[in-house]
């Protein structure tokens, strides 16, 4: 990754009309020149910023934004490379960032309390890797893609920085998932098969629907 790029939305009066414009960019150093998997933003104390995921002994890179035409690096965050595919996955709750990782890395999680020097407070050692995370708009934070269970459910709201494990589900393989009102829906990418799973009691997930998409697969 030579070149992050930036860009914001210019809407018109007619919502088809919605051009798109180069707004900065940032060049980041060889180093880092493995390729990206995963971006995600936040904005805190009245600052925009963003983390990229990279591939190599990098896990990520923080960016400020605040102002899109002069972004600049903050800090960064190493890890065990991933390649050759190299993903990761990164979220952010409640002034720490989560990374994910196809690499043995486990989950890492990261204060930004200070967010002009993000650090790695602690990492979810539970399983080795995982494809996906997620955190829903109550603080909890679900990994899908790891070993031993298809989904695992930690509890961000106390502690953000010492994930709670709460409990986990079996039963299907899921490459992406999203969280709403105690619902999962979750995309088995190797069956076509998109599920309901009812997470109110997070100890104890149950499954409300399993549903045939038609496809071979159902990705996302």
């Amino acid at each position: 990754l030579k070149i992050l790029n930036l860009v914001f939305f210019i809407s018109f009066l007619f919502p088809d009309s919605c051009n798109m414009e180069l707004a900065g960019y940032l060049p980041l150093p060889e180093m880092y020149d493995t390729g990206a998997s995963d971006i995600t933003g936040f904005y805190q104390d009245g600052r925009e910023f963003a983390v990229v995921g990279l591939k190599d002994t990098i896990s990520a890179v923080f960016i400020d934004i605040t102002d899109p035409s002069n972004p600049f690096e903050v800090g960064h965050i190493n890890g065990t490379p991933a390649l050759p595919y190299g993903w990761r996955d990164i979220k952010y709750w409640n002034r720490h960032v989560y990374i994910g990782t196809e690499a043995s890395d486990g989950v890492k999680v990261v204060s930004v309390n200070d967010p002009d020097n993000p650090s790695l407070v602690n990492t979810i050692t539970d399983f080795t890797n995982s494809h996906n995370i997620h955190i829903d708009a109550d603080g909890f934070l679900y990994v899908v893609g790891a070993a031993d269970h298809d989904i695992w459910i930690y509890e961000l709201t106390d502690h953000p920085e010492i994930p709670q494990f709460m409990g986990s589900w079996d039963g299907e393989y899921f490459h992406d998932i999203e969280v709403f009102n105690n619902k999962l829906y979750g995309a088995a990418i190797y069956t076509g098969e998109f599920y309901i799973i009812d997470v109110s009691d997070k100890t104890n997930p149950t499954t409300l629907l399993i549903h045939q998409t038609g496809g071979i697969s159902t990705h996302d």
